[in-house]
């Protein structure tokens, strides 16, 4: 985890030192003030971030961002600002971290053909990939709705983009086993293996042994993928899934039953997206789950204000120690693409959010010099570094049941999942 204060002189700098904000679209700058509930922060010197890894020997800490698209609305910000721009707040938040994983929604590519009639569609010029790479990150997934917007040809210049700028990449491949295969990390001496996989419409974006696309989140499939990588060697293995109802809090029946599958098959931990906002956080036989973790750096004009970074770390023995969530504004309204880290009175709502969301999971807001929501294990561990909390209370409904077996690719209601994400303005194609 994170050693004391190690955040606080990084997240105080953050604010408004980096000039001033992106144009949207429409050449307008977005508000800085009118927006409910936001508290900004005064300007101050920006400091050398400290990573994690040289104050807490023997701990890993992986640090994921939900979903991120450099195209639709925000393309002219790619084109006249450049990607390092969509993570000019947050990059030395990222860096923190020893591995940083994301969702890619959306293809990197220039030319692509629709191959499935769909109402959005993204495609994101490749230098975003220069962008991911400066801001830290080290691996993105690629199970979702739009990696197959523009077919093979658009997945085939993503894998070429992310390569090329060495990021790992998990989730979408030529076939089903290539799908299905993990992208690999090795730090500080262990292996980590993530996998990722898709249960969101179009159907026709699942891989199979002959066409290119997604791994599915069949349950059967993952059992085989999870002890696959655990006989392969891996001391870590993570599990990512795109599913569930987009802005909605409530759980489809499949996710905590294949988030629990994953575990029981040796996972250590399972992280969702798709959504677009944050979906409960829950502790199963000891490891992390969080449903849902909301959009990042998207580019779509909405509603939606609320998101975070999600860290969990992990011991040498690969035994989850605890977590943080560092509440964004993501807001693009206000932000114009560029997530930042939340006010304190912003922090606290999004606290008592997720807090509504997460019975079982024990969270405490820290409000040092910065708002931080910990998030601490059964047995009342946070970090080596907290002090003067108050000890875990026990659960009170006990250890979840373990599940039933669930079919090989669990249904979801059409009418509850629409086709692709939620729209920009001016267009749908991203181009």
């Amino acid at each position: 985890m994170f050693p004391r204060r190690s955040l606080v002189p990084i997240l105080l700098a953050l604010g408004w030192v980096l000039g001033c904000a992106p144009t949207l679209k429409n050449g307008s700058k977005p508000s800085e003030a009118g927006v409910p509930g936001e508290t900004m922060t005064a300007p101050s010197p920006s400091p050398t971030p400290r990573p994690v890894s040289g104050e807490a020997k023997g701990l890993v800490t992986l640090a994921f961002t939900g979903d991120i698209m450099m195209g639709g609305s925000s393309a002219h910000k790619l084109k006249t600002e450049g990607p390092d721009s969509f993570f000019a707040k947050t990059a030395p938040l990222l860096k923190q971290a020893d591995v940083v994983m994301g969702n890619l929604e959306g293809p990197l590519g220039l030319t692509g053909k629709n191959t499935v009639r769909k109402k959005y569609t993204f495609l994101v010029d490749p230098s975003s990939a220069l962008g991911l790479a400066h801001a830290g990150y080290t691996l993105l997934t690629l199970a979702n709705n739009h990696t197959m917007d523009f077919g093979l040809e658009a997945l085939q210049s993503t894998l070429r983009a992310l390569d090329e700028q060495g990021l790992g990449h998990a989730g979408a491949g030529q076939d089903l086993a290539e799908a299905r295969r993990p992208a690999w990390v090795e730090v500080k001496g262990r292996k980590i293996a993530v996998l990722a996989y898709s249960l969101t419409y179009p159907q026709e974006f699942w891989a199979t042994k002959d066409r290119p696309g997604c791994a599915p989140a069949d349950g059967y499939l993952m059992k085989e993928d999870i002890q696959a990588a655990r006989a392969a060697g891996a001391d870590l293995v993570i599990v990512c899934c795109h599913w569930g109802q987009e802005k909605h809090t409530q759980l489809r029946y499949y996710q905590p039953t294949l988030a629990h599958l994953a575990i029981d098959a040796g996972a250590d931990a399972v992280v969702g997206h798709h959504p677009h906002i944050w979906q409960g956080l829950e502790v199963y036989k000891g490891k992390p789950i969080a449903y849902a973790i909301g959009n990042f750096a998207f580019g779509t004009l909405t509603s939606i204000r609320d998101s975070g970074i999600l860290y969990l770390t992990f011991d040498e023995k690969g035994r989850w120690t605890g977590g943080q969530v560092l509440p964004l504004n993501v807001y693009n309204h206000q932000v114009a693409f560029t997530p930042r880290p939340m006010g304190d009175k912003d922090s606290v709502r999004f606290f008592l959010y997720l807090k509504k969301l997460s019975k079982d999971a024990d969270l405490r807001l820290v409000k040092d010099e910065f708002p931080l929501i910990r998030w601490a294990t059964p047995e009342g561990e946070l970090a080596p570094d907290v002090e003067d909390l108050k000890p875990v209370r026990e659960t009170r409904h006990g250890p979840s049941p373990t599940p039933a077996p669930p079919s090989p690719t669990p249904t979801m209601d059409p009418a509850g999942n629409p086709q692709g994400s939620l729209p920009g303005v001016g267009g749908s194609t991203g181009r």
